[in-house]
Parts: structure tokens; C-alpha cells; sequence
């Protein structure tokens, strides 16, 4: 009970404490919201640049597409000599049914753009997955020996336009792991900040508490909790505004992109994803805290 009760005094005097200088607490909170919005803006450009990319299937490096009068017994032939070749990872027979299944299910709600199309106004073809060990030449012969089969009518390689969006999506993650390193400063910086003002304004009830024998830990606690309240109401706040947002913009993307992207590509955070957020920033203000207490409270 002894221990329970003192958590339960640390706890409100961290809140008492915030209560005591609401500008300051404000604008920490907002400061901080503000940062972590950005790093979360760059997040979710790059998990939904990867499920769109993921969606449109670059990473099949190679689509063989058969002449319409090819038996199915040739295709899957076909399909089985390219798997055994030491450099494909996987090669997978797409008849028309298959196509035109995925066609709807990628465009979700703009699958009406295929009234009237039928399975058989669509190719037979042959999705190819290379080993990522093979060589880069090894596409571009796979491609000229396959235009050579008599049942082969085209063959598309992905080739630059797949490479550049993978370099996009790199530079994407670069810039999202640089601008985390930043808000983990910046955040870390401001509830620093803050907390040095709060022991610097209760340095009467600190004194207090070091007289009566109270310990480091237990001197230092409540600014503690102050700085990971900060963090988890400023990371709170950047994902109310980010989900604001991200609502309001999504179904007119959706809607105009419909032919470019796949059903479902783009999404919000899961809830796991927002409860590691919200932990972030609780840990980025403890961390901010501990190192102004360390310095300002000292026993």
C-alpha cells in the first residue's frame, strides 16, 4: 500500500505540476505535436508508397504474355520450364479468369471502368520472379530467349521504371530516418527545456522534499512524468491532426487515382502503429526529463 500510495503521489504532483504553468506546458505540447506530425506525414507517404508499389507488382520483374489461341497445356509447360531455370525464384501461370479477378480487386471501388469486359478479352501470361542474387543481365536474355518460343507473343521488363521506383522509395526512407533523428532531438530538446523551467519554479519543494529524506528517484519522478505526459499528448495530438487529414484527402485520391492504385493500397496507422507512436513519444519526454532532472536535482 506504502509503495501504491507513493506512485499515486508522484503521479499527481507530476500532473499538479503541468497545471501550475499551462503556457509553458502548451506550447511544449504543441512544439512537440508539430515535429512528430512531420516524421508522421513521412511515414505514411512511405508505407503507402510501399503498398502501392507492392500493389502494382514490381517486383515481378518479367510478364510473359502468350498467344490468345495458346492451349493451357502449353502455357503451364511453359510456366514449368522457366521455374526450373536456376535464376527464377518463381514463375506463376495467369490465365484470364485470374487477370480479370485482379483487375476488379485492385480497382475496388472503381472496378465499374470494366463493365462489359470479359475474361477472354485478356492475355494468358506468365508472371516471372527472379532470385535476387541473379544477375542484372540475366532479365533482359530471359526476355530475348522467351520472344523466341512460338506460343510467346510479348514480354514486358519492369527493367528502369521498376529500379527508379525502388530508388524513390530509398530516398523516401532516407528521409523519413533523418527527419526521426531530427524529432528525436527536437522532442528530447523541448522537454528538456521545460522541465529545467518547472524544477527551476518548484526549487522551494524540491528543497522541501530532499529535507524530509526523500529520494533521488522520488524527488525526480514527477518531472518525469511530466515529460512522458508531454510526449504522449503531443504524439496524441500529431496523429488526431495526421488521421484528420489523412480521412479528408484519401477518398479523393482514391477516387482520382483509381485506375493507378490497388483497393486498400492506401491506409492509415494500425493501432499497433499508433501505440508504438504514442510510446515513442512518452520515451522521448522521459528521456528529456531525466537529463534536466539529473542536472537540476541533485541529492
Amino acid at each position: 500500500m506504502r509503495g501504491l500510495r507513493a506512485i499515486g503521489y508522484v503521479f499527481a504532483r507530476g500532473v499538479t505540476g503541468m497545471r501550475q504553468s499551462p503556457l509553458v506546458q502548451t506550447v511544449a505540447i504543441l512544439t512537440m505535436a508539430v515535429c512528430i506530425l512531420l516524421l508522421g506525414t513521412a511515414s505514411l507517404l512511405l508505407i503507402n508508397a510501399g503498398g502501392v508499389v507492392d500493389g502494382w507488382g514490381v517486383d515481378v520483374p518479367l510478364t510473359v504474355y502468350l498467344d490468345e489461341e495458346v492451349s493451357e497445356e502449353d502455357a503451364r509447360a511453359l510456366t514449368d520450364r522457366i521455374t526450373v531455370l536456376p535464376e527464377v525464384l518463381d514463375a506463376e501461370f495467369i490465365p484470364p479468369e485470374t487477370a480479370l479477378k485482379r483487375l476488379h480487386d485492385g480497382l475496388g471501388a472503381g472496378a465499374s471502368v470494366l463493365d462489359g469486359v470479359e475474361s477472354q478479352m485478356l492475355p494468358t501470361s506468365i508472371e516471372v520472379h527472379v532470385r535476387p542474387e541473379s544477375p542484372e543481365e540475366f532479365s533482359s536474355a530471359l526476355a530475348g530467349r522467351l520472344r523466341e518460343v512460338r506460343i510467346v507473343e510479348e514480354v514486358t521488363i519492369m527493367g528502369e521504371w521498376a529500379s527508379a521506383l525502388n530508388d524513390g522509395l530509398s530516398a523516401l526512407r532516407t528521409i523519413a530516418g533523418t527527419l526521426a533523428l531530427l524529432v528525436a532531438f527536437a522532442c528530447v530538446a523541448i522537454t528538456w527545456s521545460t522541465i529545467r523551467l518547472a524544477v527551476f519554479a518548484r526549487r522551494s519543494e524540491v528543497e522541501i522534499l530532499r529535507l524530509v529524506g526523500g529520494t533521488r528517484r522520488f524527488v525526480r519522478a514527477p518531472f518525469v512524468i511530466e515529460g512522458a505526459i508531454q510526449g504522449i499528448l503531443g504524439a496524441a495530438l500529431a496523429i488526431a491532426l495526421l488521421a484528420i487529414g489523412f480521412h479528408s484527402l484519401a477518398p479523393h485520391l482514391e477516387r482520382g487515382l483509381s485506375l493507378f492504385l490497388v483497393a486498400g493500397a492506401i491506409r492509415f496507422f494500425t493501432v499497433s502503429e499508433v501505440i508504438l507512436a504514442m510510446g515513442l513519444g512518452a520515451l522521448l519526454g522521459v528521456i528529456g526529463a531525466r537529463l534536466a532532472v539529473a542536472r537540476y536535482v541533485e541529492i
